[in-house]
């Protein structure tokens, strides 16, 4: 019998597909699914899958070896091994003192491992550049979008942190072999040099490892491990250790054969966002798992997503801010599937009608909550004919790739086929006449012949609208003059009129739950306004800097990006924890 894949925490990263040496991993039920006809049993799925959902159901892994309880010392303990736990960890060490970092899964990276890019508003190479320091004014800027509902303590350090942590990584850990400053769409920041080695392998820009997150865990990884840090794998955390006095004085753990308890002198908990766990979402965004009988939001979150650091940190009495968080919902939009019917989706050109056959305004915006909701199967089709498809595929080619190595338009040259593949999932349907079309995706066919003749009416005169997502956000210095938005210019419209005709299934998606505990400018957790001696929290699992609704996802995103600020309070917990540790 062939691999299977948990499609429960499959987050469709493309990895298994394009690694099968015998095509037999295709998109079922928008996840992938290995065809028992096809599969081979080689294994290379396993080796590649990230979120280890791939296994053998006839060769289970072997059991470990039961073990009396493993007792090791170091001066500080992190749990978790993404973006926030890696540089926690590299930075105490940096520091002279003992690391060991507690990781649940097989490899490090967490949800940063699909994460695309962090932003840096100032640094050494800002400086010799001759660029303005414009953080003073974006920090004042930023009390007032959050109507001062954040410590402007721990945001100002962000700040200060944002350019300690790139300076860090240029002297310490080589950044210039693999960044260059650069202008980039969310103005001038760095901008990834380095080629991961099956970038040419990629077929969606959107997804998957060979970005930022994903350089620079592994990156840190290897030099943590080189300067005498330890990594246990597959040994997840389950309880904070303290003294008679209240103060971390350890973290005991389980592997896979029995329980290991880490004596240190302080903790810092970046055990990422909680979006895998009912229980918690439900009681920071109830909405999110009310979807019986409607299209499930696709959870990009790694599969190690289950909020234990906030359950951890819970039972100490921490505080928990369960109001400033973000569980986003966004949408619509073409996830998880490759790119190809993304940029289709993403073209100007086309018509959105929602389940139930009703026109749908809108697009894909940084919203927390996507007007999505408001439909009542979660999801709505985009219809467009051969011609929109084929100039929106066109349109993309002649896009600049987004990473060193990656070569898209190859695998554009068969959309066709791609689509067809997509059509199998069912996450897109095709007829040869409008007609058939309106049959197949069930709505009347009468409205929907009207809908498509009023679009093509108001091609013939309307201004064309910007595509895709808005720009997170621009950069209003007059010396800059502006930035282009991040999409392209917008095109005139196209009509709806050749054969074949297509829906493309819009749906939600989820990429992180940020919020948790409550911390301060020295990213300590605190417990009733105080904190709780030698326990840090970074990253996902913390309230820090959030606020709800959609300035905590569209501007704060567009300031300190979720990478951002992982890699920021990562520094701070690192630099925090080590002074506490001497």
């Amino acid at each position: 019998m062939p691999y299977v894949i948990n499609q429960e925490f499959c987050s469709a990263c493309h990895q298994c597909r394009v690694e099968c040496p015998v095509h037999a991993i295709t998109v079922r039920h928008a996840k992938y699914w290995i065809d028992p006809e096809k599969g081979i049993s080689c294994g290379k799925c396993v080796k590649v899958c990230h979120n280890g959902c791939i296994s053998n159901p006839e060769k289970p892994a072997p059991k470990a070896e039961p073990h009396d309880k493993i007792v090791k010392t170091c001066d500080v303990c992190v749990i978790g091994a993404g973006a926030a736990g890696m540089v926690a960890a590299a930075k105490c060490c940096d520091e002279g003192k003992t690391v060991i970092v507690l990781e649940k899964m097989h490899e490090v990276g967490g949800s940063a491992w699909y994460a695309a890019g962090f932003r840096v508003l100032w640094s050494k190479w800002h400086e010799a550049a001759g660029a303005r320091d414009k953080r003073k004014k974006e920090y004042e800027r930023f009390l007032r979008m959050v109507d001062g509902n954040v410590n402007p303590k721990l945001l100002w350090r962000m700040f200060e942190a944002n350019a300690e942590f790139v300076d860090w990584m240029i002297d310490e850990h080589d950044l210039g072999s693999a960044y260059k400053l650069e202008k980039t769409p969310m103005g001038l920041g760095l901008e990834g040099t380095f080629e991961w080695e099956r970038a040419g392998t990629r077929i969606d820009k959107m997804i998957g490892p060979g970005e930022g997150g994903w350089y620079m865990t592994t990156h840190l990884r290897d030099d943590l491990l080189r300067k005498g840090g330890e990594i246990l794998y597959k040994t997840p955390a389950v309880k904070l250790l303290t003294d008679d006095e209240g103060k971390i004085s350890g973290v005991l753990a389980k592997d896979e054969g029995g329980e290991v308890e880490i004596a240190c002198k302080a903790v810092v908990v970046a055990t990422g966002c909680f979006s895998r766990n009912r229980e918690l979402m439900n009681r920071f965004q109830p909405m999110f798992y009310e979807n019986e009988g409607k299209e499930p939001i696709h959870i990009f979150s790694g599969a190690g997503s289950n909020g234990d650091g906030i359950l951890m940190c819970e039972e100490l009495g921490a505080d928990i801010d369960y109001v400033n968080r973000r569980v986003n919902m966004f949408g619509p939009m073409r996830h998880p599937y490759p790119c190809v019917s993304l940029n289709i989706a993403l073209g100007n050109s086309g018509m959105q009608i929602g389940s139930q056959g009703n026109l749908f305004e809108g697009s894909m915006a940084m919203q927390e909550i996507s007007p999505l909701t408001k439909d009542p199967k979660w999801f709505i089709w985009k219809i467009v004919d051969d011609n929109i498809a084929e100039g929106a595929i066109a349109d993309a080619r002649e896009q600049p790739e987004q990473s060193p190595g990656m070569n898209l338009k190859k695998f554009m040259e068969n959309w066709r086929e791609v689509m067809a593949e997509e059509e199998v999932a069912g996450a897109v349907v095709s007829a040869p006449t409008l007609e058939d079309l309106a049959e197949k995706i069930g709505v009347d066919k009468d409205e929907f012949l009207k809908n498509i003749a009023d679009y093509n009416e108001s091609t013939k005169h309307a201004d064309p609208a910007p595509a895709g997502p808005p720009p997170m956000m621009m950069d209003d210095d007059e010396e800059d003059g502006g930035l282009p938005p991040m999409f392209g210019s917008p095109k005139p419209k196209k009509p709806i009129e050749k054969g074949p005709f297509y829906a493309l299934k819009l749906k939600m998606f989820h990429e992180n739950a940020v919020g948790g505990m409550t911390i301060d400018e020295n990213a300590a957790v605190l417990k009733g306004g105080v904190p709780i001696p030698g326990l840090y929290a970074a990253g996902d699992t913390t309230r820090g800097i959030m606020v709800p609704g959609d300035v905590g996802v569209g501007y704060i995103e567009g300031v300190f990006t979720a990478l951002t600020q992982a890699f920021n309070e990562g520094y701070i917990a690192g630099v925090s924890a080590a002074e506490y540790a001497e």
